[in-house]
């Protein structure tokens, strides 16, 4: 037994540095954008437009997105860090859950016999940043798990032989009691079932990756080995008494060539998915399933990707998103996310390339950028973040050495707009939650009545419903009535529970239940639609004398353009005809919320613009919030619609910036051969600041009301005989240095 020596994350560097090496990315890669957009349309020669151009996805269908590409580690050439492996965990900081996100990156030779050289680097903010980078440090990432205690442990990849015979194998298990800051160092002997021995494997086993937590308090774990007589095959580790030591629960059905590497995650269904590694060249990817958490398992199939091929890759990672999209990656070759967008794992639907890096297509040549060694964290309810490295220890002589670890956001939505921000109206106070729960857990700060909007499946981030008397409740009182229409609702980690969610308009009189859950057993989010109904209250009762984890809750209204279920960086779904214009949760984010359309204007040769087509109708209403954090020129707004079967604009009104002497912006519209002035705002909008717009039109007359100030209009820009749809846009005619913010957008 080692002795009780605590290691510390010192010996820190910084993982700040821009990278220098060249990297071909897709274009897509700049957003969610269709395939065939043109992200580098009208601007000059020599410039390349990283926005995307083109129509957002559909609104009533799963749209995946990769955001930008940021440092995890990045220092000069010579020092190694590849292999990527990372761990997130639940903190609360300033009343905001954030994740604590451990990625590891390995430093030694890529030989069996080597042993794991590690370096750490630790995020505070949802992996945003990672200010600190320990080198040799003593515990990775990939086989990390957080205990009901509070407590972490962390498993070596490779254990050691419990004596000179072989036979038998120790594992490395270190612990922390102080959420990472310091680790100390047991031996946990691993048994194996009787009649089976270890093989010809060096040190007998791997064990690998992303131990699971299950609600009896086992662990288990994979790994891989050869037992003698077998071909090679991936087996599941699993301890009762807190990884002081280790048995095998189950072994995964192996056919010739064998497998080794193992990602595994929940499914929306409740069962175990394993993605294993096959012990041929080059490598490819099979499937299983358990429906018994982990004991026993189908036999592995080939997992095919959505053109109907086996996926070829190495190192697969699995991870359910708290909305119920099971997301997979992989590499080599190249860095790749596969979705499987009903979380079942059944089917692959959609394959999206992330990072691409290689120096030749000779030989091994083409796998010595990226060693194709990826990991996946979930930040959000819809957000992952994907990690992975340049190159390897055999394949960065062309990049000079220079290793780095890098991330990037995978964000993949369900179906449906309208999504209410509620974690964010908690935090302003515009929205309020009460009910009856239970007292708060010190050790687990994540666990408090904002837990069920803060897009973590985790088991203890949660409002945990408990009362002494009768049926536990929390109930939502949202800002303002909203015509709800869609619910997405967790209860708990796994274990079945019931509950019900009723909607009020008073808070005195309630629904009959829009959602049942009767004995569920969730792993991430169930929808429910329904009939759209007004509402301010949301209810949510758990069943009597049984305290009820509401791990996750999410509202959506009908009729309203949130964009906070769309992909950030890319078009907003339902839009058409955009350029330079994306959803961002950057700058301002939303009104009220995180996440707004954003009109970006640096072009002197080219607007930015988007449209959203809606039925035709003799009168509409449009409303929405614009903010402004550069005026430099004109916002534009015009109404759509269709003159016979022809298109036409009808409406067009622009918001012009005030001068010096007169602050206040004007408003003009377009009579078809000119623009007037109908007047100038009462009081300036601000900027950093959300206005209220309205525009209620018909085909011959117009009003439009800007916070308080309403102005009206006969002069329309073309004749229409119905109205459909809106325009927004920077200019008009073209301006310079405009970034215009839309948000709330509703449609009538």
């Amino acid at each position: 037994m080692p002795g009780r020596t605590r290691h510390r994350l010192t010996n820190v560097v910084s993982g700040l540095a821009g990278f220098g090496a060249a990297v071909a990315l897709l274009a897509s890669n700049a957003g969610p954008g269709p395939a065939g957009a043109d992200p580098v349309a009208d601007v000059p020669t020599g410039a390349v437009n990283p926005l995307p151009a083109g129509d957002g996805p559909d609104p009533d269908a799963y749209a995946v997105g990769i955001g930008p590409e940021w440092n995890v580690v990045n220092w000069g050439p010579g020092p190694r860090a590849a292999v990527p492996s990372a761990f997130a965990m639940d903190t609360v900081a300033d009343g905001v859950t954030e994740q604590k996100v451990f990625v590891s990156s390995q430093a030694n030779d890529d030989v069996a016999g080597a042993d794991s050289i590690t370096n750490m680097s630790v995020s505070l903010d949802s992996a945003v940043s990672f200010l600190t980078t320990t080198r040799e440090a003593p515990v990775g990432a990939h086989n990390m798990l957080r205990l009901d205690d509070g407590s972490l442990i962390s498993v070596e990849f490779i254990p050691e032989w419990t004596d000179a015979t072989q036979t038998a194998v120790n594992l490395k298990v270190w612990r922390s009691e102080d959420q990472g800051e310091t680790w100390e160092p047991t031996l946990a002997p691993f048994t194996p079932p009787p009649g089976k021995v270890l093989g010809p494997m060096n040190r007998g086993l791997r064990v690998h990756r992303e131990p699971l937590l299950l609600p009896d308090g086992t662990i288990i774990l994979p790994a891989y080995t050869r037992y003698q007589g077998e071909i090679a095959s991936s087996i599941v580790l699993q301890s009762t008494d807190g990884g002081a030591s280790w048995t095998q629960r189950g072994q995964i059905p192996a056919t010739a060539p064998g497998t080794n590497e193992v990602g595994w995650s929940w499914t929306s269904d409740g069962r175990l998915v394993a993605a294993l590694r096959t012990a041929e060249t080059p490598p490819r990817l099979r499937v299983t399933f358990s429906d018994d958490s982990g004991a026993t398992w189908t036999p592995a199939q080939p997992l095919l990707g959505p053109d109907g091929e086996q996926v070829q890759g190495i190192y697969p990672g699995l991870v359910l998103q708290p909305n119920g999209v099971l997301l997979l990656s992989t590499g080599r070759p190249d860095d790749r996310v596969y979705v499987s967008r009903d979380g079942t794992g059944r089917t692959w639907d959609e394959e999206r390339l992330v990072l691409q890096r290689y120096p030749s297509e000779t030989g091994n040549g083409r796998f010595d950028g990226s060693s194709g060694n990826t990991t996946v964290v979930n930040v959000d309810a819809d957000r992952t973040v994907y990690i992975g490295d340049y190159c390897h220890v055999w394949g960065c002589k062309a990049y000079h050495e220079q290793y780095g670890v890098f991330a990037a956001y995978v964000h993949a939505v369900t179906p449906g707009t309208g999504k209410i921000d509620l974690e964010t109206k908690l935090r302003t106070g515009t929205a309020t939650v009460t009910g009856t729960f239970a007292r708060p857990d010190r050790t687990f700060p994540e666990q408090r009545p904002e837990g069920a909007f803060d897009g973590s499946s985790r088991a203890h981030s949660a409002a945990v419903l408990q009362a002494r008397r009768g049926a536990p409740s929390m109930t939502v009182e949202l800002d303002q009535e909203y015509s709800l229409h869609r619910i997405g609702l967790m209860l708990g980690a796994g274990q079945p529970l019931d509950a019900t969610v009723q909607l009020s308009a008073d808070g005195v009189t309630w629904s009959a239940p829009v959602v049942t859950a009767d004995g569920a057993r969730d792993h991430a989010m169930r929808y429910t639609e329904f009939e759209p109904q007004r509402a301010q209250f949301v209810r949510v009762t758990g069943a009597a004398g049984v305290t009820t984890p509401v791990t996750e809750l999410e509202l959506y209204a009908a009729g309203v353009d949130t964009f906070e279920n769309d992909p950030l960086y890319g078009i907003p779904r339902g839009f058409v005809d955009a350029k330079n214009t994306t959803v961002t949760d950057q700058e301002l984010g939303g009104f009220d919320s995180g996440s707004s359309l954003r009109l970006f204007d640096k072009f002197l040769d080219d607007n930015a613009v988007a449209s959203t087509v809606t039925p035709e109708r003799d009168r509409q209403v449009t409303s929405f919030r614009f903010a402004t954090n550069d005026f430099r020129g004109p916002f534009t707004f015009a109404v759509d619609g269709r003159s016979g079967d022809d298109a036409a604009q009808p409406w067009r009104f622009r918001l012009v910036p005030g001068t010096t002497a007169q602050p206040a912006q004007t408003l003009e519209v377009f009579d078809g051969s000119a623009w007037t002035a109908l007047g100038r705002l009462s009081a300036p909008i601000a900027v950093n600041a959300w206005a209220p717009i309205t525009v209620d039109t018909s085909t011959s007359a117009a009003t439009v009301t800007i916070g308080g100030d309403t102005f009206s209009t006969t002069a329309t820009a073309e004749s229409a005989t119905a109205l459909a749809g809106l325009t927004v846009t920077t200019g008009d005619p073209i301006a310079y240095g405009m970034t215009f913010f839309v948000d709330d957008l509703s449609i009538r």
